[in-house]
């Protein structure tokens, strides 16, 4: 359950995180500004997985961290990808 959880928080954040960059904005097609909500999850976030993963013993607990972030990414970025085909390319006028 806590790698569920700290997958879960990792994939959030990092989902978060791409959703502020301008070309996937761009992509996605999103409006201007800068949302806070992603903003204060990829600093949240991360911090509320660690300190999951602090309840494991020592070794194993920055293992199951880092490891998330790892697959928590693969995820994040396999998301927006499927999303930025889902939606199509913008057309240039």
């Amino acid at each position: 359950m806590i790698v569920l959880v700290s997958l879960v928080c990792w994939g959030l954040a990092l989902s978060g995180h791409g959703l502020l960059q301008p070309k996937i904005r761009r992509l996605l097609q999103i409006g201007g500004g800068r949302p806070v909500v992603p903003r204060v999850a990829r600093l949240v976030l991360p911090l509320v997985a660690l300190g999951v993963c602090a309840r494991l013993e020592m070794p194993l607990s920055i293992l199951v961290w880092v490891g998330t972030f790892s697959v928590g990414g693969l995820l994040a970025g396999g998301v927006l990808a499927v999303e930025v085909f889902r939606r199509g390319r913008p057309r240039r006028s």
